[in-house]
């Protein structure tokens, strides 16, 4: 119900936009991105208000050389077990030919699908690819990274809904096996997913969409199910049918595609870190604050055994919690066993970028720092 509605207001809404600086809390950066360009310009790799920046990002993508085929059989996979729309396993095939580009986005697996600027980010990236293909004649698809390999349970745990009196209700589940410890791709849902949709239920207002909406979500969160596969089966039944391509980042058979960048992260440590601290002394002259502050003892990819673990330079050495290791291991065991990391938020944008042909991502205020 919900797709067909979508369609029927995409047919007659007309265009338009909201003024950023119409909510108090917008970071200045986002200000001046949307409103000054020339004053951020040395940060951002183009102005997207111009064409000719659009068709250099295309060229860029289409010039490096990436596993197309192999990447459109993964994430085939990944639907056939969601029961993909057969629009998303549409998008799926253009991806696998040779001058297709992509739109990115992504949030945390957040459950009954985070907060709503997910859905905003997501129908963002559709619009934005059917204008580049329009525009510009180039194949483009958009994607939903699904970033689930992150530990923070308590910003995935909860939801806020208006309740039938437009009162804000969170509805929060209890901790799972593993919750705060493990990333949140390896937390699986238990029978207290029943009893939080049931609050859910008795908390929303009746709606010509409640009905489909709560068929939707018991669909998706199940007992038994993991974290970041019900959230994109949720995603992928809203707006799979728009052509949106959901990828969960935290697949095993994933890493593969970038085992070689994780070995050079731990070839050249700190070399991630310096270039990002680079970057945020530029930020800071221009008068904006950084939205991360690497350390330089850190790199930026953690290991994956069991919980996630920080990989620290000791002298010579790499540390990971007590355990020492030498670069030269470590590296070797990234090529060969490259499930057994995972990028940190400096990285994951590279890696982002080897997988897919990305010329450009929807971000959030805190993401385009």
């Amino acid at each position: 119900m919900f797709p067909k509605a979508l369609r029927e207001y995409e047919a007659v809404s007309p265009a338009s936009g909201i003024d950023v600086r119409r909510f108090s809390w917008i970071r200045p950066l986002l200000d001046d991105y949307t409103n000054n360009f020339a004053s951020v310009s040395a940060l951002y790799a183009g102005d997207p208000s111009r064409p000719e920046a659009w068709r250099a990002a295309i060229t860029r993508a289409q010039q490096h050389t990436r596993r197309r085929a192999d990447l459109a059989a993964l994430v085939a996979v990944q639907q056939a077990h969601r029961n993909a729309a057969p629009e998303a396993r549409s998008a799926v095939a253009t991806l696998a030919q040779p001058d297709t580009v992509a739109v990115l986005t992504g949030q945390q697996a957040g459950v009954f699908g985070g907060p709503l600027f997910t859905i905003l980010k997501a129908i963002t990236a559709i619009q934005l690819a059917r204008r580049t293909a329009a525009e510009h004649g180039v194949a483009t698809v958009p994607v939903f990274w699904v970033d689930a390999e992150d530990h923070d349970w308590d910003e995935v745990r909860s939801a806020t809904v208006l309740d039938a009196d437009s009162r804000p209700r969170r509805v929060e589940l209890d901790p799972v096996e593993g919750a705060g410890l493990l990333p949140i791709g390896a937390l699986s849902l238990t029978h207290d997913i029943e009893s939080k949709l049931a609050e859910l239920e008795a908390s929303l207002a009746q709606t010509d969409f409640t009905e489909w909406t709560l068929s939707a979500l018991r669909a998706a969160w199940r007992p038994g199910e993991g974290m970041a596969t019900a959230f994109a089966h949720w995603l992928e039944g809203l707006l799979g049918p728009f052509g949106l391509v959901v990828f969960e980042s935290g697949d095993p058979a994933a890493k593969p595609f970038v085992a070689d960048l994780f070995a050079r992260e731990l070839q050249f440590p700190g070399k991630t870190a310096a270039l990002a601290a680079a970057a945020g002394d530029a930020m800071s002259k221009s008068g904006h604050a950084p939205q991360v502050v690497p350390q330089a003892e850190n790199l930026s990819l953690f290991k994956l055994d069991g919980p996630r673990r920080a990989i620290r330079r000791r002298e010579d050495q790499f540390a990971i919690g007590d355990d020492i290791q030498s670069p030269s291991a470590l590296a070797a065991e990234a090529v060969a066993h490259p499930e057994r990391f995972s990028p940190n938020v400096l990285l994951r944008p590279i890696v982002e970028d080897a997988i897919f042909p990305t010329i450009c991502y929807v971000a959030g205020p805190g993401e385009l720092a």
